[in-house]
């Protein structure tokens, strides 16, 4: 494979990875900003549900450490119990 498909196929590849990555930050920061402003619990276990589904995919994706996922789940979760 030459040089400049292998640049091209980088860069489509952090583009596709970076929206995915994001999407994940917007589902947690939703999640987090559920708990905080103490919804329904309804929708804070919904949210959190979701947060940990999207922290999976991507942790099987290997775009972020299984531990850093573990850890974040974690961390999530406690804190959606304590409402």
């Amino acid at each position: 494979m030459s040089a400049e498909k292998a640049n091209k196929r980088s860069r489509v590849k952090q583009v596709r990875n970076h929206s995915i990555i994001s999407e994940t930050r917007t589902v947690i920061g939703a999640a987090k900003k559920a708990i905080t402003n103490n919804d329904s619990k309804e929708d804070v276990d919904l949210l959190v549900a979701k947060a940990v589904k999207q922290l999976d995919k991507i942790a099987g994706k290997k775009l972020i450490h299984k531990n850093t996922a573990a850890r974040t789940k974690s961390r999530l979760i406690a804190s959606s119990k304590s409402i």
